[in-house]
């Protein structure tokens, strides 16, 4: 028998899924993140769960893992004092940044802090021009004088960011020796291999994060791989990435930068999947955690993939989930601002000491506290199994630090809370529909994460969408999600052509050296079995600064191009109203994936029979206390139903019907909330 092992540490709680690989899903456990040592939280996890059903170490075929630690680093500052090397003139680059400006009529907006300071920029001698052809070859001198300085300056990492590298990488190749040799054992990462394509700000950037990442995430994947080896588990750790794919510990360990969104990925993969096994395909996927909300939308079952987003600022290339992420979970922290204004967010108690209900040393009000004193979580439903509220505690602290200046008791607090919470969660899921031209109506709601079911209901109610899919363990979603994850690579190149047979040759040439550093990828993520490819182009007018990327079917030659050009044209017109079809239009830049699909289990555990038995408790709603019907989720049979107000609880979550609602249970052990006004 061989079982899998999935992870997702958060913020809160660091989840843990067990699978057979015959029965599917067998059993989930959360357990208090650890945020000096997240690794020290999941052995707790999964060595518990192991004992507990007594699974041997050497059974587990694959363990595969959603991580913070790169994106806390970032977000906390806490990566790695880094140095950056590149050439002569172009020091300032990640401070200059772009012209435009995040909030164009805000005059007192505040430019991100560059990731390296000024004194640890050094430069050295050298030029290719815009094809990569030498103007004038490194400099020894300008070359010795700077890893001189850079050793002296007592940078633990190193960043190469050459002019115009994307082109040709052989500059960057001969300072990374060079390097190597004087300091060997300080981490460098060229721009050439991060990310190796045009528009230098972007690129000096990526590389640069990726720098300060690289000793942080080396420390944490070794120290969690020597304890997962330690405990007799053979399987290798492997991490999930932005892309929604899994990498080895080698991969990651060399581009950190590619796990800054792991989690979120992780939930929307294992959110798309299981809603297609369900027959539901176009979702808006809805992740409340303790810390923060990830909302996407995924249409025909096609997890969306974006090639920048930004990370506190700073413009972050690379294959990545389209997910929009917003300040406001669980944790948040309610508080009253000079004006008088009631907030939520974006600070959070965290896991520790978390919420005040929780017992452990909190004493900033939540959104959590606030649906305890309304009677969502109650302290005969323990969180994750074992952690019992304090709903006395919660409304005590509502009242006294929000409610004295509000002149509220603490349910009105509570209630302020929510809509002020709700409001925000609006505005994100706008963010991925609305403002994209989709209307979310036509949708399913998909919420996880510990607090994702708890606010669904409401959510779906206000945006007009009429169903709502609560997974079978909605709260250790991120972690099922590892699993479903396949071992996959993306790779892009700049290439500047013509979009006709004229810049043929050069697309082909450009693919070429894609399709070689797939199969160098391939070799190091030990992929042996079938591979799939998939082949996109990025096309743009001439003249336009921006482009869209378009499938290329099949290998690049003149048809395959032609019909490229049409999609980029339909979706032009699809995207911004018109389109120009006598304007010439041109490729910027081609992209390869490369996937080593993974075999997926989502059978349930063989669901109750008979009846379910409620208990009763008040809960309040529209402005009025009123009795709610409350379950346990694992005691529903196939084809239970009920009406709202029922509150449906669980080990990782809980979800909460209103009034004017159904809810029943799915053939796939799912909970389908559906509008009857």
């Amino acid at each position: 028998m061989s079982w899998r092992v999935g992870v997702d540490t958060g913020g809160t709680f660091t989840d843990v899924a067990l699978v057979d690989e015959r029965r599917g899903l067998v059993a989930v456990r959360k357990v208090p993140s650890i945020k000096e040592d997240p690794s020290a939280a999941i052995m707790a996890g999964v060595l518990g769960l192991l004992a507990e059903y007594g699974v041997s170490y050497g059974e587990i075929a694959r363990f595969n893992h959603g991580t913070t630690v790169a994106v806390n680093a970032v977000l906390e500052g806490a990566a790695t004092r880094t140095a950056l090397l590149t050439t002569a003139g172009f020091r300032d680059v990640i401070e200059l940044a772009r012209q435009r400006r995040p909030h164009l009529y805000d005059m007192s907006v505040r430019k991100p802090v560059p990731i390296i300071d000024r004194e640890l920029r050094f430069e050295i001698d050298e030029r290719l021009d815009i094809d990569g052809v030498e103007v004038r070859p490194v400099d020894e001198g300008s070359l010795g004088a700077a890893i001189a300085g850079i050793r002296d300056s007592g940078a633990d990492a190193i960043a190469v960011c050459l002019l115009h590298s994307y082109a040709d990488r052989r500059h960057e190749v001969e300072v990374r020796r060079r390097l190597q040799e004087v300091l060997p054992g300080v981490p460098v990462s060229v721009s050439s291999e991060v990310h190796p394509e045009y528009r230098e700000y972007e690129r000096f950037s990526t590389t640069a994060v990726n720098a300060s990442l690289v000793p942080v995430m080396r420390r944490y994947l070794d120290r969690l791989s020597d304890a997962v080896a330690s405990a007799g588990i053979a399987s290798p750790v492997r991490v999930v990435q932005s892309n929604g794919g899994l990498a080895s510990t080698a991969t990651t360990g060399e581009l950190p930068v590619s796990t800054l969104f792991s989690g979120p990925s992780a939930g929307v993969l294992g959110a798309a999947a299981l809603a297609a096994e369900a027959g539901v395909r176009d979702i808006i996927t809805f992740d409340m955690g303790g810390t923060s909300t990830d909302v996407c939308l995924v249409r025909g079952g096609q997890v969306p993939i974006v090639h920048e987003r930004e990370m506190d600022g700073r413009p972050i290339m690379g294959a990545m989930v389209d997910v929009v992420s917003v300040g406001s979970g669980g944790g948040s922290i309610a508080w009253v601002d000079d004006g008088g204004l009631l907030k939520v967010g974006p600070r959070s108690a965290g896991a520790a000491p978390g919420p005040v209900a929780y017992g452990r040393g909190g004493s900033r009000p939540t959104v959590t506290d606030a649906d305890c004193v309304l009677g969502y979580l109650h302290p005969d439903a323990p969180l994750a199994g074992t952690l019992r509220v304090d709903i006395a505690a919660a409304a005590g602290q509502l009242e006294a630090e929000v409610g004295r200046r509000l002149g509220l008791d603490a349910v009105a607090v509570a209630e302020g809370v929510l809509r002020v919470l709700q409001a925000d969660l609006v505005r994100a899921v706008r963010t991925v529909s609305v403002a994209r031209g989709t209307d979310p109506r036509a949708f399913t709601l998909v919420p996880y994460g510990g607090a994702g079911p708890l606010h669904a209901s409401a959510l779906a109610r206000e945006l007009g969408i009429r169903r709502v899919l609560v997974p079978p363990a909605p709260g250790i979603l991120c972690a099922y999600g590892a699993l479903a994850a396949d071992v996959r690579g993306d790779f892009g190149a700049t290439c500047v052509a013509e979009a006709t047979e004229t810049g043929l040759a050069d697309i082909v040439a450009a693919y070429k050296g894609l399709d070689e550093r797939a199969t160098d990828w391939a070799r190091v993520e030990s992929v042996t079995d079938a591979v799939l490819t998939e082949r996109r182009i990025e096309l743009r007018y001439a003249n336009q600064s921006h482009a869209l990327v378009v499938p290329l079917h099949g290998e690049p030659d003149a048809d395959s191009l032609r019909q490229a050009v049409a999609d980029f044209h339909r979706l032009y017109e699809k995207r911004y109203g018109y389109t120009l079809p006598e304007e010439p239009v041109r490729v910027v830049a081609v992209r390869l994936t490369t996937t080593a699909p993974t075999e997926r289990s989502w059978s349930s555990q063989p669901m109750p029979e008979g009846q379910a038995t409620p208990t009763v408790r008040d809960i309040f709603v529209d402005g009025t206390w009123t009795s709610a019907e409350v379950y346990r989720r694992e005691a529903l049979p196939l084809g239970w139903s009920c009406s709202g107000p029922a509150i449906v609880s669980q080990l990782d979550a809980t979800t909460v019907v209103l009034p004017g609602q159904n809810a029943g249970i799915d053939e796939y052990a799912n909970l389908i909330i559906e509008e009857t006004r």
